[in-house]
């Protein structure tokens, strides 16, 4: 895609609307008191360690259902009225959060943009409608073990502290709260369904006037997001069309040995984490799908989860450049996203090498 052409601006403005519309939505939702609800399965845990797990697994199950982008712009003010609620460490908690947008993305096809185009080559190179069972033959087992290995590096970071129970106190809603409400369910609704920008706008100011958000409450915009995000689309789309122009797939004659499955994650790791996954999805996989390798499900596989490697900077993925706004810095996301890669590299490597043959569409 190239940077002057009308798709991309049309993308961009129409994610930097929907950012807005979000944060607004759930600003004013908590505002009026609306997000103490959605706490209350949580008030009691006295434990950070299981807090931070909670969190990341509410990310991870809703992760397969939504976008990455549009769930980290939903989940992520979420969680942090909720850090603030209980006096707990924001990075903890944008990395839980986080980590388990990216791990669950892949639970289906249709949980971040870059499983959407993979599975849409996929369909394309078998030329058959494939189902959700076929998808979880293909990537269910490799995900769980992704999720079991980034939530022990999660737990290794969280410093386990004692919390003091959240004690909520419910007031008949009034009838601001319930528009409030209403509106929120709308706009996250049009999120998740694609309505147009003008919709999400309407939806926004109408929460805004209605809670009469004032300047204190507008400076939790993701404004940093915006230009982080912004920034990344343009360098993907710049270094997606110089790859397009002068890289071809060359398999090496030892891919299939386990020195051939490390280089070839982590070759695909380092691409991912520079250029976004899902513009390294739109040309590192069809170049696999028209490759002469014999095991090309197991390679499609393969690539697949190197990319979802995703964790060590703000062009690696959007829910990493929306965190990054909120207070998730460069180094915190590298250092400690760089374990997460080293044990997933370890756990793909020996997973991958011992399933050669048995991954395929049956």
């Amino acid at each position: 895609m190239d940077i002057f052409s009308l798709s991309l601006w049309s993308k961009i403005l129409t994610n930097i609307t929907l950012m807005f519309s979000l944060t607004i939505l759930i600003i004013s939702a908590n505002k009026v008191g609306l997000l103490e609800y959605l706490y209350m399965p949580l008030k009691n845990i006295k434990s950070s360690r299981i807090i931070m797990l909670a969190w990341f697994m509410i990310a991870t199950i809703l992760s397969a259902f939504t976008l990455d982008l549009t769930l980290a712009l939903i989940l992520t003010p979420i969680v942090l009225f909720y850090a603030d609620s209980r006096g707990l460490s924001k990075v903890e908690i944008l990395l839980a959060t986080t980590w388990g947008n990216m791990v669950g993305s892949e639970w289906t096809y249709f949980g971040g943009g870059d499983t959407i185009i993979g599975w849409t080559l996929l369909e394309q190179f078998t030329g058959e409608r494939l189902d959700i069972l076929t998808w979880g033959s293909l990537f269910w087992l490799p995900s769980f073990l992704s999720l079991v290995g980034t939530a022990i590096c999660l737990l290794m970071f969280i410093k386990n502290t004692y919390v003091e129970p959240l004690e909520v106190q419910f007031k008949k809603p009034s009838l601001k709260t319930v528009v409030i409400g209403v509106l929120s369910i709308l706009g996250i609704i049009g999120a998740l369904t694609g309505f147009s920008p003008l919709y999400m706008c309407l939806i926004a100011l109408m929460s805004l006037v209605m809670a009469g958000l004032g300047k204190d409450e507008l400076k939790n915009m993701p404004l940093k997001g915006v230009y982080i995000w912004t920034f990344c689309i343009i360098i993907g789309s710049l270094i997606g069309n110089l790859v397009k122009s002068h890289y071809q797939l060359i398999l090496p004659e030892y891919l299939y040995s386990f020195a051939g499955i490390v280089l070839i994650l982590t070759i695909i790791c380092g691409l991912t984490n520079i250029m976004t996954n899902t513009s390294l999805t739109t040309i590192i996989l069809p170049l696999v799908m028209a490759s002469q390798f014999v095991d090309k499900i197991w390679l499609y596989v393969l690539v697949t989860k190197a990319i979802s490697m995703c964790y060590l900077t703000i062009f690696a993925n959007s829910g990493l450049a929306v965190s990054s706004s909120y207070g998730l810095s460069q180094k915190d996301m590298f250092f400690k996203g760089l374990l997460v890669v080293l044990v997933q590299l370890a756990i793909f490597s020996v997973y991958f090498y011992f399933m050669r043959g048995y991954i395929n569409i049956n």
